[in-house]
């Protein structure tokens, strides 16, 4: 088997199991509303509200007192809030895709070259 061959073959599996990352859905709050933890209105999930569930928290807030307590929040730590998006950080997937796709140009450089 040439290199080209195993190039192909790498990034053809770092394809296949980015598309199967992305089609499997992520696990979602057992119920679609929750009692907010400072106001106590019943309020539905969002992506921010469920994205804390899967992290493990068991305390939410309505997107109302979740801006309130952004705005009192100084204003450099604000900005790194709204620079995350809105699961609250990235989900690393480019970084491990680059990773993989990397590796197999790496080992084909070395080989080619040594």
């Amino acid at each position: 088997m040439n290199l080209e061959v195993i190039f192909g073959i790498g990034v053809a599996l770092v394809v296949v199991v980015g598309l199967i990352a992305k089609l499997i859905p992520k696990r979602m709050p057992p119920s679609k509303s929750f009692k907010c933890g400072r106001c106590g209105i019943q309020a539905l999930h969002t992506n921010r509200t469920a994205e804390a569930w899967r992290n493990g928290k068991t305390r939410f807030f309505c997107q109302s007192c979740h801006h309130k307590w952004l705005q009192s929040r100084p204003p450099q730590e604000r900005e790194s809030y709204g620079a995350r998006g809105s699961s609250g950080r990235g989900s690393g997937c480019l970084g491990v895709v680059v990773l993989f796709a990397l590796v197999p140009i790496g080992v084909w450089a070395v080989l080619a070259y040594a």
